[in-house]
């Protein structure tokens, strides 16, 4: 699934056999999901990985936050370029907990640009954020055939890389 305001690639199961064998596949190396994300700012290092516990946020309902008592959260990272006080990234999850990226990108001090939740809401990307699903390899839950898609980062989040 992909949280609303992010644009891109995902998996469709078309009967619910099929939607449990790609559960079961997620977050093994038979089910790749890679993003792109503009975020301000950048990470500390060119690349690596972000491994910090996620957690509810207190009293929230949707909000998540890194905390020590939070389950295991993943993300390995790549800084793709760097531009108008911004970067663009490319990550992999490891794991899948809600807003992950979002969450461990802003805890990096780098939120994904245009995040109304995790950072600051951008009026030229109004109702989403600059996050992409841009790639998934996976492999067919019924027919084992290997399937690979790619989607380019769309116009409005590229623009972001220009300026402020």
């Amino acid at each position: 699934r992909l949280d609303r305001g992010t644009s891109g690639l995902m998996a469709v199961a078309r009967t619910a056999h099929a939607q449990d064998l790609l559960q079961r596949l997620l977050h093994t190396n038979e089910f790749i999901r890679e993003y792109l994300a503009v975020v301000e700012g950048a990470p500390p290092e060119a690349g690596g990985v972000i491994d910090l516990p996620i957690a509810k946020a207190e009293g929230a309902t949707i909000r998540r936050e890194v905390r020590p008592n939070g389950r295991p959260a993943r993300t390995f990272y790549r800084v793709l370029e760097k531009r108008g006080g911004r970067s663009l990234l490319r990550l992999r999850l490891d794991t899948g907990r809600t807003h992950q990226i979002r969450v461990h990108l802003a805890a990096l001090g780098c939120p994904v640009a245009g995040d109304f939740l995790y950072g600051t809401e951008l009026a030229c990307l109004p109702g989403r954020f600059a996050l992409h699903s841009a790639y998934v390899r996976l492999r067919h839950p019924v027919t084992g055939e290997w399937l690979e898609r790619e989607s380019p980062l769309p116009p409005a989040p590229g623009a972001l890389l220009e300026g402020p």
